[in-house]
This record gives structure tokens, C-alpha cells and sequence, in this order.
């Protein structure tokens, strides 16, 4: 828990500043770009793995997770595609809330899991 905070923290410090500054595509920037980079440390791990293919031999969660970063990727991206005029509470776009879901409903999925009450 603490090494998934520590590594994501460059990130947040990141967003928050540039979203304060008013450059959100900065934002975006940093948080798809980061996010690729991380598919790419991936994709080289899997190169040297010896065990055979890394992706199976992983947790059923990891999975969750995974299907969970790309959905909520090709939200992002469709959201900046399709630009809605119409916002939840005069603040919040639609992809902001489907982000959350999503989030959410990972992060449930990943408690219960974790837990063995699932």
C-alpha cells in the first residue's frame, strides 16, 4: 500500500500543479504518459521473465486492476474526444463520474478480495 502511494506521488504533485496553473493538458499529459511508460516497464518485464508468461502468473485481482486501468484509460480518451457541454453539480463532466465509478467499483473488488470475504 505504502509503495503504491510513494510511486504515485510524482504523479499527483504533478497534476495538482497543473491543474492549479491552468494547464490541464499538462495533466492529462502526465497521467496518460505515465501510465504508458508503466505498460512499457511491463511489456520489458515480461521479456525477461523465466517462468514463462508473466500475465499468468500473477493474482485474478491483478487482473481486476488491469481491466479496470484500461477502462478507465479509454474513458479519458473518449472523453476528450466527445467534449459534453453538460456537467453534474454546474463542475463535474461525465467522464469525471464514470472515473469514479470505476475507481470505486476497482477498489471494492480489490477490498473484498483481499479480505477473503469474496
Amino acid at each position: 500500500m505504502f509503495a503504491a502511494f510513494v510511486t504515485s506521488l510524482p504523479e499527483l504533485v504533478v497534476t495538482y500543479a497543473a491543474v492549479r496553473i491552468g494547464a490541464v493538458d499538462m495533466a492529462i499529459g502526465d497521467l496518460l504518459g505515465s501510465n504508458l511508460f508503466n505498460i512499457l516497464i511491463l511489456s520489458v518485464d515480461d521479456v525477461f521473465y523465466r517462468s514463462g508468461d508473466l500475465i499468468s502468473s500473477i493474482s485474478s485481482i491483478h487482473l481486476i486492476s488491469a481491466i479496470s486501468a484500461m477502462v478507465m484509460t479509454g474513458i479519458t480518451v473518449i472523453g476528450l474526444f466527445f467534449r459534453s457541454s453538460r456537467q453534474i453539480f454546474n463542475r463535474f463532466g461525465w467522464p469525471s463520474i464514470f472515473l469514479l465509478i470505476v475507481y470505486v467499483a476497482n477498489a471494492g473488488m480489490v477490498y473484498i478480495y483481499s479480505t477473503g470475504s469474496g
